[in-house]
């Protein structure tokens, strides 16, 4: 039926009729769809001449209706119903969830808003940020990348996240959860660990947030419960539990260390990454401490750790030892390390 012939009914039908038939219509009309075609403010309004734009524009999404869109929008994404075909989400409708996380983050770190609950805020926007990275490790999404895909770098959805979670719970409530954040989840093509470690950092701004922070990630190392000795029976063949655990070491040990630089203490940093991190080569291992030791530009202690593995057997790949030479003859680090 076309909708000149759809008029040509309606107006024959008594009024009550009309009315009836348009509340089954609208109960046929998805509540996203009613918001987006700005349907309820045309009941409202029906004689007004907003366009559908500027009425989208007047929708203010309560927090309440926002808890339940995302609650709904977490399992169908898990379910992957906007990925493949289903009867869930219509497939003109797939493609748009951008749009919709992209609308919920700006609602949700907006603490202006009438009906502010930042605890509430926090746990939703945290909810979305831990999706938005399982879509990094798994396909929920035809976008290869989510984050580009709502135009948010990793890193600035999970400042995000703290910022608003320390305006709800103070700095104390960062270190479990901020750290929990970095090492629980599937990062971007664009980012590294290393990038969300200097946010939190950065955030736990005084000694006693870092020494929390310390003490929590030596714990979450122990119950890590990695073993460098039979990992290096494993030289050609591991699994993927023994390949986590290695991760979750490392990384944990990359964060201690840098809590440690951050309070000016150098030597406790090297000895515990000396300790703990874990390479099958001891060059990748010094490697690696020597490119997170350029970060800060600590000239004399690369010097110091390169000369120290040369006298004890190790044989630095070529570019370390350019930048030791560089480093003895120019008595400065170059501005890039190779």
């Amino acid at each position: 039926m076309k909708v000149g012939e759809l008029r040509t009914k309606l107006s024959k039908l008594k009024k009550e009729q009309v009315v009836k038939l348009a509340a089954e219509f609208y109960k046929l009309i998805p509540k996203e769809k009613r918001m987006d075609a700005g349907i309820d403010t045309m009941v409202d309004n029906p004689d007004g001449s907003l366009s559908k734009t500027a009425k989208n524009k007047n929708i203010a999404l309560s927090l309440d209706e926002i808890e339940l869109d995302i609650e709904n929008f977490l399992t169908d994404a898990r379910e992957q119903y906007y990925l493949v075909p289903n009867q869930v989400i219509p497939k003109r409708e797939r493609p748009k969830w951008r749009f919709k996380v992209m609308k919920w983050y700006k609602e949700l770190i907006n603490l202006k808003r009438a009906d502010k609950d930042v605890e509430m805020q926090a746990g939703l926007l945290s909810d979305l940020y831990e999706l938005m990275c399982e879509a990094c490790g798994y396909q929920y999404f035809s976008a290869y990348d989510p984050f580009q895909s709502i135009g948010i770098e990793q890193t600035d959805f999970y400042k995000a996240v703290l910022d608003i979670r320390e305006e709800a719970m103070g700095k104390t409530g960062l270190v479990d959860k901020g750290i929990s954040l970095i090492m629980d989840n599937y990062l971007d093509r664009n980012t590294l660990y290393s990038d969300l470690m200097m946010v939190l950092v950065e955030k736990l701004s005084t000694p006693d947030l870092k020494y929390a922070a310390i003490d929590k990630s030596k714990q979450l190392l122990k119950d890590n419960g990695f073993d460098p000795e039979k990992r290096k029976k494993e030289v050609f063949s591991f699994s993927s539990d023994s390949f986590y655990k290695q991760q979750q070491n490392n990384n944990l040990a990359e964060l201690i260390f840098r809590l440690h630089i951050h309070l000016d203490e150098r030597e406790e940093a090297i000895q515990f990454f000396k300790g703990h991190h874990y390479e099958h080569s001891e060059e990748v291992k010094l490697y690696v401490l020597i490119r997170t030791l350029f970060e800060y530009m600590e000239k004399d202690l690369i010097v110091r750790e390169l000369e120290t593995a040369i006298e004890n057997g190790i044989q630095p790949r070529e570019n370390l030892l350019e930048l030791l030479k560089h480093a003895r003859t120019e008595g400065a680090l170059p501005r890039y390390m190779k």
